[in-house]
């Protein structure tokens, strides 16, 4: 189960997002300013998407991200190194 605690409106470039389309499921990634590509399309089951979504950010050292409504974003789970300071 993820624990879905901090929202975004604009995820940071590089993060990984799953949206849904209404009868599937996309991924895409946040290119900054609001903007996204799309990296995957189609998906009819979720849980295969949301693998895929986790697989990749956890590869590429980035966070995953869901959509949560129009420009809103929840943290599915976070792979970014912390930044210690």
């Amino acid at each position: 189960m993820f624990r879905r605690k901090t929202l975004s409106t604009n995820p940071p470039a590089g993060d990984y997002i799953l949206s849904p389309t209404g009868y599937s499921w996309n991924l895409r990634r946040s290119i900054g300013g609001g903007s996204v590509e799309s990296i995957s399309a189609g998906e009819r089951k979720k849980a295969v998407a949301l693998a895929s979504l986790l697989s990749i950010a956890e590869a590429d050292k980035t966070d995953a991200w869901e959509t949560a409504g129009t420009n809103v974003f929840w943290l599915l789970r976070r792979f970014r190194p912390s930044v210690a300071g």
